[in-house]
């Protein structure tokens, strides 16, 4: 019975723990869907391979329902959907290493899982699944494996769901050390590599800005042969894995006019009136729309610090003048303080009243049966001994089963709370409700502090229906008559209208920057097949939030074009920057071969002579910044070289003084190479897994068709 019990325990809380740690690979095997449509059948493909919907949705209900249950609330309309997007990344991801694991031969034996599972190293999960209480139980589990026709089919099932977990996990661990183990660098490349992070050089230096007046931007001409060529040798820079749009949108937010504002604000005083005249403000509250009472006693710091700065060492009775909070308008009473203490533990039992369905006897067999377990508990038998004899409510198979913790402020068990606090420790109690009566022993209270009740009324600072329809029909006048986006943008300036911008709408994009709520109405839109360059929406409603979209610009996947506006503006950019860098470095090798030193080229641009020790291995060069080319080659250079060179941030003229090259004793240096062997294998396993998954999204065609549900 104990070994039972302590397996029920753990069984659900460990599965729901397992499925949120296991994260991007641990997912269970997936169903053949039975969907009729292809759309259904294969809602996303992974190469060959077809997720259905069904199969994405239990998926992402299962994760709901898991997340609900740890937190307690529910979730929020964006968080519903970044869930799904996380589903998503995970069957991906598991897809694609069941891919390469089966191409590999990668299994986990039924010997390896039961060694997993009941052997001298256990899996965590088994740990935590076969635990007596506190430790791993090998007997336990050995004699649960022997012998699972003996048990609940709910621990047999939750069990084989564990398994599950651990094989899948096993064999995914095994792939990626696979991988780790195939890293190995020779010695001599080693050696070379340590050499290399050694090299270094005395410099001396002198930079001259591409901001320099010298070749300021209207002293430099690009041609469109300039911007396509460096477009064409750059091209890699602009490869984009799906398409997006750009767009601009125009925004009327829905917000309380002055004339709403003085409305309120003598409602919320005509309201506090009576809430201060009331005889029960507790009940005045609930009446109002915009609160509801908490009756929780509330500790120092858990109200919200105005009403708890005001509040807190106030007499009973202390009103709070209304004020505004954010959206709301609040006003308060402190209705009592007490001193309670934040929880209480306590072991129950319950025994029924006649003809209900646990306990179908008659209430004079009730009353006997609980006289009877009062007594024992008042003669000092054992309570969980007690409870299984007499408790209409079962009991696990563990002493500890019929214990628990009330906390304070809860509304399920705050009744007995309110009832039991009171009592000193070891107390047994009588509880009386309509349906049996609980027999309580007080086991533990923490400490008492004091603790405020309070009545908090509220009044929502909300724009009034007339304001509502006044701006949706500055909306609709907004975008009557508008059908391109030359006429949107001609109708903000006029009019001074809100208008945002945003450059990457994609399919899955959940809503636009300063819309709130759920905009993927506008977004499926956007997105749509129909819906053209230069195409403007009609009014969308969004929660306060009214929007006209105007499609500015539709970039497909594959490489962006020379006809984007931003690619067009960033290799104009930079091939004028190019050829600022092509002046400079004319002119500076002009004056070197003039004879002129570092000091007086400094002069002469207006910078400054500096001196510096590079290192191959530096990030940034000197204070300058990322100049890793200029770096390879200055270190390239002998010492009493003078060079200029073109870099990222301006043209640099060095002056090489000292080059120091390393020597490596090949014959002392073993123990170093292992070392730098070691590091370097270190860092490379640390990127296998999510270079891994990387690497193979683009190895396989992925094919998402959830925007066309979502």
């Amino acid at each position: 019975m104990a070994a039972i019990g302590s397996i029920r325990k753990h069984s659900t809380i460990l599965l729901i723990v397992v499925a949120l740690a296991l994260l991007a690979f641990i997912l269970g095997d997936f169903a053949k869907g039975n969907g009729n449509s292809e759309l259904r059948d294969k809602f996303i493909t992974v190469g060959r391979s077809n997720i259905s919907y069904n199969q994405y949705m239990m998926k992402y209900d299962n994760y709901r329902d898991m997340i609900k249950s740890r937190e307690n609330r529910v979730l929020s309309p964006e968080e519903d959907f970044q869930m799904g997007t996380q589903v998503f990344d995970e069957m991906i991801d598991s897809v694609l290493i069941a891919k390469q694991t089966e191409y590999l031969g990668i299994s986990v034996t039924a010997e390896e899982l039961r060694d997993l599972v009941s052997g001298p190293n256990p899996h965590q999960y088994a740990q935590r699944f076969f635990s007596d209480g506190t430790t791993y139980n090998m007997q336990l589990a050995n004699q649960f494996l022997d012998n699972m026709d003996q048990y609940d089919s709910s621990i047999v099932s939750s069990y084989l769901e564990l398994e599950r977990y651990i094989e899948k996990e096993t064999g995914i661990n095994k792939y990626f050390n696979l991988l780790s183990k195939s890293y190995y660098m020779p010695k001599p490349l080693l050696r070379k590599a340590q050499e290399e992070n050694l090299l270094k050089a005395d410099v001396q230096v002198v930079q001259v800005p591409y901001s320099d007046a010298l070749v300021s931007d209207d002293k430099i001409t690009v041609t469109q042969e300039d911007i396509k060529k460096w477009y064409e040798d750059n091209k890699y820079r602009f490869k984009q894995d799906e398409e997006y749009r750009e767009v601009e949108y125009a925004i009327f937010k829905v917000e309380p006019s002055a004339t709403d504002l003085q409305e309120i604000e003598s409602q919320v005083q005509t309201i506090y009136k009576e809430f201060t005249e009331a005889e029960r403000p507790q009940d005045y509250v609930n009446r109002l729309v915009d609160s509801r009472y908490d009756s929780t006693y509330f500790r120092k710091g858990e109200l919200p610090v105005s009403l708890d700065t005001l509040l807190f060492d106030a007499p009973v009775g202390t009103f709070i003048n209304p004020f505004i909070d954010g959206n709301m308008w609040v006003f308060a009473k402190l209705l009592n303080a007490k001193s309670r203490p934040d929880s209480i533990n306590v072991s129950f039992l319950f025994v029924a009243n006649e003809g209900s369905q646990q306990a179908p006897r008659k209430l004079e067999e009730s009353k006997a049966k609980l006289d009877s377990a009062f007594a024992a508990l008042r003669s000092g038998v054992d309570f969980y001994t007690v409870a299984s004899t007499f408790s209409d409510i079962p009991v696990a198979g563990q002493p500890d089963s019929a214990r628990i913790w009330m906390p304070d402020g809860v509304g399920e068990t705050q009744l007995f709370f309110d009832t039991l606090y009171t009592h000193p420790q070891g107390s047994i109690v009588r509880h009386e409700i309509a349906e049996g009566t609980y027999l309580f022993k007080i086991n533990e209270v923490t400490a008492f502090d004091r603790k405020i009740q309070v009545a908090i009324g509220k009044k929502e600072i909300v724009a009034s229906q007339e304001t509502v329809d006044n701006i949706e029909s500055q909306a609709n006048s907004f975008v009557n008559g508008l059908s391109t986006i030359a006429q949107f943008d001609k109708a903000v300036t006029d009019k001074g209208i809100d208008k945002r911008s945003f450059e990457r709408v994609v399919p899955m994009t959940y809503s636009l920057p300063g819309v709130a709520g759920n905009g993927r109405t506008i977004i499926h839109w956007i997105c749509d097949d129909k819906t053209k360059q230069g195409d403007v929406s009609s009014v969308f409603a969004v929660e306060n939030t009214y929007v006209v979209v105007a499609v500015k610009g539709i970039y497909p996947k594959g490489y962006a074009t020379l006809e984007q506006e931003q690619v067009k503006t960033y290799a104009e950019s930079m091939a004028k920057r190019d050829k600022k860098a092509e002046k400079l470095e004319a002119l500076l090798d002009k004056d070197i071969k003039a004879g002129s030193n570092l000091a007086a080229i400094a002069t002469k641009y207006q910078s400054t002579e500096e001196q510096t020790v590079v290192a191959f291995g530096d990030r940034n060069f000197s204070h300058f910044g990322p100049e890793s080319k200029v770096i390879g080659k200055l270190l390239a250079q002998k010492a009493g070289a003078t060079v200029v060179y073109k870099g990222e941030m301006g043209v640099y003229v060095l002056k090489i003084n000292k080059v120091d090259i390393p020597t490596i004793d090949v014959k002392t240096d073993d123990q170093t190479a292992d070392m730098m062997n070691q590091q370097y294998k270190m860092m490379y396993n640390s990127r296998v897994q999510n270079a891994t998954t990387a690497t193979l999204k683009k190895m396989y065609k992925i094919e998402d068709n959830r925007a066309r549900v979502f």
